[in-house]
Parts: structure tokens; C-alpha cells; sequence
């Protein structure tokens, strides 16, 4: 009888969960905040915020470095001119701007679809943290890899395994305010077996209030077809 209670209670919170995922994934407009750690170095990838609001393109910052992304498009600021981010040709080895790393950003409304289907197991917390209510859980491998995947190819040439584990946060209007992913990823390279340990935060503040407004100059590149 216990077990079937309790079965019965976990099922209870996985559709609390799932609503909570729903809600946020049908996000019309929002202001969201991205920072990925990978292991412990001093070397670390600037956190990127955004601005998403439905049919617009996306605004995206990350330190000094502004610009919009619609589509595989992307234009960034670069002192009072706007330029068009233009993919390295194969084989060149030339040096990508900041503005580069927007192409990887995935958008959290995006990510949060079915986003109780990423766990193996999760739990709700028995106490509220700032008003949220918590839940966190033991993720599937395929959601450990995806959830801190940028989609870079030398991903694909690299033969590793992902484990982790995933916190969500979600307020008093049922919206996910707040996730975090820590993934393992253990590797063979020609060095020897690696482990690296990336941690990705994403929060999510302006649900419903949130606009994208695009200069003149970035609308133009990014609605021109070269």
C-alpha cells in the first residue's frame, strides 16, 4: 500500500512538473540569462542575455557584445556599425568575433518543452527556496548531453559519456523562473581519459512584459539574403 502511495504521489508531482514545463514553453515573451561553467578554470565563457519576444528576432549581449538572431542570421555591433556574422569558410582558420558564440544559444522556452521528460527521477523539495517551489532530479543521459551541447561538430568527433543531474524553480504562477544543469562528461582522447564537470544556469525573469525592438541598420542585414 506505501509503495503504491508513493507511486502514486511521484506521478502527482510529474504532472505538477510537466504543467509547469507547458506553461513555459508556450512563453510569448520573456528576458532569460544563460551562464555555462566547464570545470574549474579561470578561462570562462562570459554569461549571455537575451530578449525573446515572439515573431521578432532575439536580442543577445554577452559583455560589450550586442546583436540579434534570427533564424541561422546573426548581426552584431561593432563600435556605431552593425555587421553580419559571416560563417569561415572550410578550412579557414580565421577568427571568429564574440558574436560568434550566439549561434549556440538555445532558447529556454525552447528547452523547457516536455522538460520533465529530461529526468529519470525527480523529486519535489519539502520546503520553498525565495517563494519557488523546488524540484530536482537525476537526469537521462541523452538530456545530460543535449541540455549543455552548443552543437559544435568537434562534439560529434569525440567519443564521451554524460551523466548529470538538474534543479528547477518554479514560482507561485506555475512558470519556470530558474534552471540548473550539472553535467559529467567523461572522454578518450588521444591524451588519455578526461572528466569535465559543466554547470549551466538559466534564468528567466519578464514573462509577458519583455519586447524586442531592432534597430534599422541590424533589421536590413538581417532581412537581406546574402
Amino acid at each position: 500500500m506505501i509503495a503504491l502511495l508513493t507511486a502514486a504521489l511521484l506521478a502527482l508531482q510529474n504532472e505538477e512538473l510537466a504543467e509547469a514545463s507547458k506553461k513555459s514553453a508556450a512563453l510569448e515573451n520573456y528576458a532569460f540569462k544563460i551562464d555555462t561553467k566547464a570545470g574549474k578554470g579561470k578561462n570562462q565563457p562570459g554569461a549571455v542575455e537575451g530578449r525573446f519576444q515572439k515573431e521578432q528576432p532575439t536580442a543577445l549581449k554577452t559583455g560589450s557584445t550586442e546583436g540579434f538572431r534570427k533564424g541561422g542570421a546573426i548581426v552584431y555591433k561593432e563600435g556605431e556599425e552593425w555587421k553580419k556574422l559571416e560563417k569561415p569558410q572550410k578550412g579557414e582558420k580565421k577568427e571568429q568575433p564574440a558574436a560568434a558564440a550566439f549561434s549556440g544559444v538555445k532558447l529556454p522556452h525552447e528547452e523547457l518543452e516536455s522538460f520533465e521528460k529530461s529526468f529519470e527521477k525527480v523529486e519535489k523539495a519539502a520546503e520553498k527556496d525565495k517563494d519557488c517551489t523546488v524540484w530536482s532530479g537525476t537526469l537521462t543521459p541523452t538530456a545530460a548531453h543535449t541540455l549543455v551541447s552548443t552543437g559544435a561538430k568537434r562534439e560529434g568527433k569525440i567519443q564521451a559519456t554524460y551523466s548529470g543531474t538538474a534543479k528547477v524553480w518554479v514560482n507561485d504562477k506555475g512558470m519556470i523562473v530558474r534552471y540548473e544543469v550539472v553535467s559529467t562528461v567523461k572522454a578518450e582522447t588521444k591524451k588519455g581519459p578526461t572528466e569535465t564537470t559543466i554547470t549551466k544556469t538559466v534564468e528567466i525573469t519578464g514573462a509577458g512584459e519583455t519586447k524586442v525592438e531592432v534597430p534599422e541598420g541590424a533589421a536590413k542585414l538581417l532581412n537581406s539574403q546574402s
